[in-house]
């Protein structure tokens, strides 16, 4: 028994927790951290006296601990950038088949030509193709239907070429 995919698989970035490198959010929260735990350490570690210059070093690390937290909660208020949206294949506005996806076999007696329907769908091309055309191959690998360029230029479609 086998098993057919027919979507194509696609790599999405991660923003988990295991993120590596150092962005300015990240930045702007540990520098934060760091001057808030400063703040503690000078606050406990010097003695209480009625200075005034001690009182006014208090009062400024204690200002731009409180600054530096106001900025960050300020940088929260921004909205995620917008992914950019990947543009899709415009579809073909006339029924002339891409010359891009033929394939040229040359044989013993004649030359065939052959489009790949995986090929022409990626191409926008989206009119609905003869199924009775459809001859079942494996490209590189992968399983994809086929079709002659004569049978599709029966069928009406424009084929360049002979």
């Amino acid at each position: 028994m086998s098993v057919e995919f027919r979507s194509k698989s696609h790599r999405v970035a991660s923003r988990g927790i295991s993120e590596t490198t150092l962005t300015g959010r990240r930045f702007a929260a540990m520098l934060t951290g760091g001057a808030a735990a400063l703040a503690l350490i000078l606050a406990t570690a010097i003695p209480a006296r009625a200075d005034k210059k001690d009182d006014l070093t208090k009062a400024l690390i204690a200002a731009v601990v409180v600054g530096v937290i106001a900025n960050e909660l300020k940088g929260k208020d921004r909205p995620a950038p917008t992914p950019v949206p990947v543009p899709l294949p415009e579809p073909v506005k006339s029924a002339r088949v891409p010359s891009v996806c033929a394939i040229s076999i040359d044989g013993a007696d004649r030359t065939v030509t052959l489009y790949p329907e995986s090929c022409l769908r990626a191409e926008g091309f989206d009119y609905r193709l003869p199924r009775g055309c459809a001859n079942g191959a494996t490209i590189y690998g992968a399983r994809d239907r086929v079709y002659s360029a004569q049978c599709l230029r029966d069928a009406g479609f424009r084929v360049t070429g002979r």
